[in-house]
């Protein structure tokens, strides 16, 4: 690529107005949620805990933890909240418009904290993590969950691995995406000041109609020009990788999250940022 564009998630890339969008982000729901919600379920959350779910994306998430936590209450943030609109009218859930990078909430708001595929987004996120973790009750739990590139890194189909990996490329450049930075979230999360850390990784596969086929399918088609503006990738290697991710005969890794549980200590403050 010859120029940087420095922007956000959702401004052009990525954008809710996109036809595809809702499609995109509804793939990567159905792919990730029974995960998540099991994550989630692990913890011994109360009916009146007070949860907080950045980044809501479709709000399946949010809508989860309302149903759990109907005295507490669940705060619900996105830069943009026209999909979980379309879908509102959920009681105990807020939805609110908040930047997690500019604007804040008091210290000690929240029991629950639950963010999935956002902090990787951040140009700042191990500061942006740790203003997060003092939103936190003494005692209360953040799970993060983020995805890794490394298994579409060592996919044996030279296509679709190169195309997969310029997708990367293409997110960092133009909003500052990292990938790799997951593969060290319970450290981030602990040098943050979080305790009782748990990981898992969970594994996907594309092909064969699978969620994360469809979610990557289409964020190829989404990001096809500026893939075909990197070096190493043309357009005959976009359209063979679009056409495999829509072959129910293949196989091949998807992206891994991982998922990290934490908890904020019953006494003392946490890290400074």
């Amino acid at each position: 690529m010859t120029q940087q564009i420095v922007e956000r998630y959702g401004d052009q890339i990525f954008n809710h107005a996109a036809t595809s969008e809702d499609e995109r982000l509804g793939a990567l729901t159905a792919e990730l949620d029974p995960a998540t919600f099991r994550r989630l379920g692990s913890l011994p959350i109360q009916p009146d805990w007070r949860c907080l779910e950045l980044g809501a994306g479709t709000g399946t998430v949010a809508r989860w933890m309302s149903e759990r936590c109907p005295d507490g209450g669940v705060v619900a943030t996105d830069l943009d909240l026209e999909l979980v609109r379309r879908n509102d009218g959920d009681a105990g859930v807020t939805w609110t418009h908040h930047d997690l990078t500019r604007d804040d909430f008091p210290p000690g708001s929240f029991d629950l904290i639950h963010a999935r595929y956002l902090f990787c987004h951040l140009r700042g996120r191990d500061q942006d993590l740790a203003r997060v973790v003092r939103w936190l009750v003494p005692g209360g739990w953040l799970v993060l969950e983020e995805p890794a590139r490394f298994p579409i890194e060592a996919s044996s189909h030279d296509a679709y691995r190169t195309t997969g990996m310029g997708v990367f490329t293409a997110l960092a450049e133009r909003i500052g995406t990292d990938c790799d930075w997951p593969r060290d979230l319970a450290g981030h999360m602990g040098r943050a000041g979080l305790i009782e850390l748990d990981t898992d990784v969970a594994y996907s596969m594309v092909g064969g109609g699978r969620p994360m086929g469809r979610f990557w399918e289409l964020t190829v088609e989404q990001l096809a020009p500026v893939l075909c503006a990197i070096d190493g990738i043309t357009p005959g290697m976009v359209a063979d990788t679009l056409v495999r991710l829509r072959d129910p005969d293949f196989r091949e890794p998807g992206m891994a999250t991982v998922g990290v549980t934490g908890r904020r200590p019953v006494a003392g403050p946490p890290a400074a940022a």
